[in-house]
């Protein structure tokens, strides 16, 4: 479906720039953080020392084509709370008829393993998002990819940060705190599980760079309802 929308859409991402910008991710109490100065295993994952590290600027890739990342944290089950992420994404298409296939950054939610979550995905360079979901290891997609409200676009490595404030069976996803897309759904009793998507490119011989600079949960408060 990406490609499909993107064919009917201008890619060059050089209009409505969104400006840099400095995030706090909204909410009470940090119930859990990472900086990503060095991997932690509880996010269930490793490293490839050819493709991705893990330093003082967090966890960066250079992917070729097609890869994906997924990660489900470990750290304990949430409920009633605010996940955000702060991305920054790099990539530059000498192919004009690959440039239809953009990589794209992602916030798992709502989710109970791998096979079964939400997931808030960003394409920024062209500006679109979608909520997909897992059920049982087989893809539903709430919400197709949509141009991001008012055309906003975000310049290759700027930072900018892709949240959800879950409470009860809704959820409100923003990007930089702009609310983009809610609905409602059945989240999983008890908790569940949050973590992040890293997608390069699909096609091209073009490498990705991603950056995943932080992650944070925090207890939904009166005031990020």
């Amino acid at each position: 479906m990406l490609r499909a929308f993107l064919s009917a859409a201008a890619v060059a991402a050089g209009l409505l720039l969104a400006p840099a910008a400095a995030f706090a991710c909204e909410g009470g109490k940090v119930l859990m953080e990472d900086n990503f100065n060095k991997l932690n295993r509880a996010w269930g994952v490793a490293i490839d020392p050819k493709l991705e590290r893990v330093d003082g600027e967090g966890l960066s890739t250079d992917y070729p084509a097609g890869t994906v990342k997924r990660a489900i944290s470990q750290w304990g089950f949430f409920d009633n709370a605010v996940a955000c992420a702060t991305y920054s994404v790099t990539y530059n298409c000498t192919e004009a008829d690959r440039c239809e296939t953009q990589p794209y950054v992602g916030l798992i939610v709502w989710g109970v393993d791998l096979e079964n979550y939400y997931a808030f995905e960003v394409a920024p360079l062209v500006g679109i998002y979608s909520v997909q979901r897992l059920q049982n290891n087989k893809w539903l997609t709430p919400v197709n990819w949509t141009a991001l409200p008012g055309g906003r676009k975000f310049a290759a490595g700027d930072k900018f940060e892709i949240s959800a404030v879950m409470k009860g069976n809704m959820v409100t996803f923003k990007v930089n705190d702009r609310p983009v897309a809610e609905f409602e759904a059945m989240a999983p009793e008890g908790g569940s599980l949050v973590g992040f998507e890293l997608a390069a490119a699909q096609t091209g011989r073009a490498k990705t760079q991603l950056n995943l600079s932080r992650f944070e949960v925090r207890e939904l408060t009166p005031e990020s309802q």
